[in-house]
């Protein structure tokens, strides 16, 4: 009877009464360590159409929207390019060159640089780029419904 008793206190312990799990609190990552983003269900719909990104997904990083880049581009009618020895994607609209490196957080838009808000990230061998950035610098509108999960972008002609 005390081997039974002991069982059920040690179940007891490991488990609320509520039987509710405990979690451990997330902890801060150490410094220099990056924390991989996370997919989230998120539609992007550009020009009433909803955009594909495959497995890959949408993903946030730094309290940012990133996308898989040529998925984006190709949806906002830009040619596309990436370097791959360097890291830098070139994309092409109209008058427009916007110019993205991985991890830097410098971009050039017609030869002009601007410090954006979050640098494009590299996850799994998939380049992803800051989605509001990208689409504003290609002259297009961006609304988000965050309720909806939803992110709509209208481009201009």
């Amino acid at each position: 009877m005390k081997f039974v008793s002991i069982i059920f206190l040690a179940i007891g312990m490991t488990h609320p009464q509520d039987g509710a799990q405990k979690k451990d609190p997330p902890r801060a990552p150490a410094p220099g360590v990056k924390i991989a983003p996370q997919a989230k269900s998120m539609r992007v719909i550009v020009d009433d159409k909803e955009v594909n990104f495959g497995a890959n997904g949408v993903r946030t990083f730094g309290g940012r929207t990133f996308v898989p880049f040529r998925a984006l581009f190709e949806a906002l009618g830009s040619e596309v390019e990436y370097d791959l020895v360097h890291k830098k994607i070139t994309a092409t609209k109209g008058n427009n060159e916007i110019e993205l490196t991985i991890g830097d957080l410098i971009a050039r838009k017609n030869g002009a640089e601007i410090t954006m808000e979050a640098a494009p990230q590299l996850v799994k061998a998939t380049s992803y780029v800051p989605l509001r950035f990208v689409a504003e610098s290609l002259d297009a509108e961006v609304n988000y419904d965050g309720a909806a999960g939803v992110i709509t972008i209208k481009t201009k002609e």
